[in-house]
């Protein structure tokens, strides 16, 4: 638990946790019209600046709900990783992960606001880090994107429809293993899974990957409903990668919200 938690568990006690909202609220707003351009994130003894153009990058950026996981993660790296990004959004983990690793980075995002920025995120901090425009899963070809916010940096787009879907948009996707052969990518030996709903079929299109004893490390955030609704589940997801020798730790990130990282390692 944070400082911040503690200071919000405490308000809610003695009642005063409406008025503790709106405080924060406010030192959130402010510390955003002085922040200038960019936001500096900082996970233990490892630091990346973030372009925060919009104001739903810069929340989103401020909270970092999985800090926890984030600094499990780059704590784990090494300098001779090779680190894929699957799902990488704007790319907090994968501009955070590159000051770590010397190989470069690969990540995956199929969602062109978000590639875009993620590209100028690289760009701005100089990270080696490759981008593919691509969801990366278990068939090839084109696929529905469920919009949720038509914001930058928005989580929660998925290839599984819900009640949620504000529209769809039509991405690319590529089989994982024949992917890393067809363009010759180093084999990865960390991944970092987040695709709202389609763990099982990244999973599936990395079955050959995640068999190399090299492939130690996999921090993947499963959903639960949306899971379900694409024919999965947690325990199965559990399974797949205990099927492929990794030990699976399972990390609350939201309590009460479901969300959760399996970490495999070997």
């Amino acid at each position: 638990m944070t400082l911040s938690d503690v200071a919000v568990h405490l308000a809610s006690q003695a009642g005063v946790k409406p008025l503790l909202g709106t405080l924060y609220s406010r030192y959130r707003d402010f510390s955003y019209r002085i922040a200038g351009e960019t936001y500096a994130v900082t996970v233990g003894d490892v630091s990346t600046e973030f372009l925060i153009p919009t104001y739903n990058e810069f929340t989103d950026l401020w909270k970092i709900d999985e800090r926890p996981v984030l600094a499990d993660l780059l704590g784990e790296l090494r300098p001779d990783d090779v680190f894929y990004d699957i799902g990488a959004n704007i790319g907090l983990y994968a501009c955070l992960a590159s000051q770590v690793t010397d190989s470069p980075v690969i990540a995956f995002e199929p969602h062109p606001d978000n590639a875009e920025r993620l590209r100028q995120n690289m760009q701005h901090n100089r990270a080696d880090i490759s981008l593919f425009e691509h969801a990366l899963v278990d068939e090839n070809g084109e696929a529905e994107l469920s919009i949720t916010l038509e914001k930058v940096g928005s989580a929660g787009h998925s290839l599984v429809t819900t009640a949620n879907t504000h529209e769809t948009i039509t991405i690319s996707k590529r089989h994982g293993d024949e992917f890393i052969a067809d363009n010759q990518l180093p084999t990865p030996t960390a991944i970092k899974i987040d695709v709202e709903g389609t763990e099982g079929a990244v999973l599936n299109g990395l079955s050959t990957t995640l068999d190399q004893p090299s492939c130690r490390l996999v921090y993947c955030e499963v959903h639960g409903d949306r899971l379900e609704a694409n024919g999965h589940s947690v325990a199965g997801i559990r399974s797949q990668l205990e099927g492929h020798g990794f030990a699976v730790a399972e990390r609350v990130i939201r309590d009460g919200k479901g969300d959760t990282f399996l970490i495999g390692k070997k």
